[in-house]
This record gives C-alpha cells, structure tokens and sequence, in this order.
C-alpha cells in the first residue's frame, strides 16, 4: 500500500477504534488487531503491539479529561496497578513462545465470544457492576489488597497476551473491592489501563515487537476518534451499537481465523 494511502488507512482504522471505545467502552484491540493483520498482514506479535502503545496515549488523552475534573484517585487504585504491571511483563514474555499461528487463532475465538457477549448484554456498565456485585464484596482490607493485587496481576497477564486494556474489569474492582464511586472508578481504571498497557508495550518494544510509527498515526485517529464519539454516546441506542459492534466482532474474528488455513 503506497505511503499516503496507508497513513489514510490508519488514521481511518484508529477513528473507528476510537469511536468503538467511546461509545460502548470495548478496548481498541478489538478494531485494531484484525485492522492490521487482515487488511496489513501483519504479524500478530507486531499488531498487538501496536494496539497496546495506542491503548497507552489513547488512555492517558482519557484519564486526562477525567483528572482535570476530579475523578482521579490512585491512592488504592496502585495495588491494581502494581499486580497488573507484573502481569503484563509476564503476559509479554509468553507470548515470544508462542506461534504467531495458534495466538492467531486464539485471538479469533476470543473475539468471536467476547462480540457473542456484547451482541446478547451490551456493554451497560450499570448492568455488568450489578451482576459483579452479587459476588465480589470485601470489607477486610488485607483481603481488599490481597484480591487487588492478584486480579491486577490477571489483568496485566490478558493485557500482555492479547492486548487488552482491561478498563471495565479494573473499574468493577474499584468500584466493589475498594469502594470507589462511580466516576472516580471510570477516571482512575483508565489510568490503570495506560499503566498496564505501558507494561506490555515495554515488554513488546523490547523484543521489537511495536512498529512505533503505526501506532502514532493510529492513536492520533483513537484520540479524535474517541472525543468526536463520547459526544454522541448519549443520543444512540446501547442496545443497537451493542449489537451492530458484536456482530462486527464476531466475523472479524472468524475472518482471521479462518484467513490462516488459506
């Protein structure tokens, strides 16, 4: 593809990443990876990598907005973090071991059932800390530490493997583990992620696994991308864009698996 048109490409691909993420909080690994490897042919190592440092500036553009108002409290929050920072280096080094092949197809079915999931409950973040409530409540603080560090450390290891941020798993644990409201959990969890994903990309980068100049023209698309949409995000129907995006997944995610037997 001749230099204009892929610079085209890119900033196009990290738009609709960055309205993806605005408007129904799925992270930007969800557009990118396939983006990249489908249309691109790009290594699956290499396309993760990129989504992670897109995850990084995209996250701190976020987590920004939310500090100037306020809703930024990483006090508590730095347990998650520090669990997730191990676990993305972790998650990092795994993946040098495995094929790009099996984490190929594995990257597939893991969108298939996560666009299943959005497609049938949506991404309500109303909805799923409901549902978390019924299970998850600590009051002992040593055991608040204990299961932040470890579900930090999970976290990171998802991170570091496919590329995902994270953002509403670290928001649930805020708001039910530590007992953070509502907006402070959404503007702190976003800072978490940028941690988490600088983690893996660290890890990524340091076995040359980011193609630096992608990511920067992506993100740059991700960050407009995702202020244009977080405009709009009250006036359009959850339930639509729920299905629309799951649907999506779910045949891009069956596209790149299917793309590695041909």
């Amino acid at each position: 593809m001749e230099w204009p048109f892929l610079v085209l490409y890119l900033g196009g691909l990290g738009l609709a990443s960055g309205l993806v993420m605005s408007l129904i909080g799925a992270s930007a690994v969800m557009v990118i990876v396939p983006g990249l490897t489908i249309v691109l042919n790009f290594a699956m190592h290499k396309a993760i990598g990129v989504s992670l440092l897109v995850d990084v500036i995209a996250s701190i553009a976020v987590g920004y907005a939310y500090w100037r108002h306020g809703n930024v409290d990483l006090r508590q929050g730095l347990w998650i973090a520090l669990g997730s920072i191990v676990g993305a280096q972790f998650g990092a080094g795994i993946t040098v071991v495995i094929p790009g092949l099996f984490l190929a197809i594995s990257y597939g079915i893991w969108m298939v059932g996560a666009g299943a999931t959005i497609w049938s409950k949506g991404l309500d973040r109303t909805k799923i800390a409901d549902r978390f409530y019924k299970y998850v409540r600590f009051e002992s603080r040593t055991r608040q530490i204990a299961i932040c560090l470890f579900l930090g450390l999970l976290i990171g290891l998802n991170s570091g493997i496919f590329g995902a941020g994270g953002g509403i798993l670290i928001m649930l644990v805020l708001m039910f583990v530590l007992d953070y409201p509502i907006h402070s959990a959404i503007g702190t969890s976003t800072i978490i992620m940028a941690i988490t994903a600088a983690s893996a990309t660290m890890g990524y980068m340091a076995r040359g696994n980011v193609d630096v100049t992608a990511s920067l023209i992506v993100a740059a698309g991700t960050v407009i991308g995702g202020l244009s949409g977080a405009k709009y995000a009250n006036y359009v129907s959850e339930r639509t864009l729920s299905k629309l995006v799951g649907a999506i997944f779910m045949i891009l995610g069956v596209v790149m698996t299917v793309l590695r037997f041909i």
